[in-house]
């Protein structure tokens, strides 16, 4: 109780200060400052509201990040060891040479135990087998691997 006592006339002087007296500058905003006081005016700082629309993207998109159709017949497993390995085809059914991202990666848990990264360029109507050998060890055959494909045209 004896600390909201001390507070309450505290506040009150803070407010009472804050109201009383001074003159206003010429363009009645706040307080005038004259030339030899060693306090400056608080300066409000500017703000600038946020778009209200947001950014348009590009119509021709040529990258996509989900092409794990066009990986078929893959692979992903362990040998006894504990080491990985990645097989699988990528298949170009279109009409443009593209380049495929095929990024692989094994964890056990949240734990990354390795990763490996495979591009290659396939050609119209064209396939290309592709793969990653020993790019990971985990303790026996646990773990899980998923690929992750993305494609863009092929400069």
């Amino acid at each position: 109780m004896r600390k909201r006592a001390l507070l309450l006339p505290a506040a009150l002087l803070l407010a009472v200060a804050g109201c009383s007296g001074g003159a206003t500058n010429p363009t009645g905003t706040g307080p005038s400052v004259s030339p030899s006081s060693t306090t400056a005016a608080p300066q409000t700082p500017s703000v600038t509201s946020p778009p209200t629309t947001a950014p348009s993207l590009p119509t021709d998109v040529s990258t996509s990040l989900n092409a794990i159709d066009d990986l078929q017949e893959h692979t992903c497993v362990a040998g006894a060891d504990g080491s990985w390995t990645f097989k699988g085809t990528l298949v170009n059914s279109s009409d443009k040479a593209k380049t495929y991202t095929v990024a692989l990666a094994v964890t056990v848990g949240a734990a990354v135990q390795g990763h490996a990264l495979i591009t290659e360029t396939v050609q119209p109507g064209k396939s290309a087998d592709v793969s990653a050998v020993n790019f990971a060890k985990t303790a026996g055959q646990q773990g899980t691997c998923e690929p992750v494909v993305s494609v863009e045209d092929a400069s």
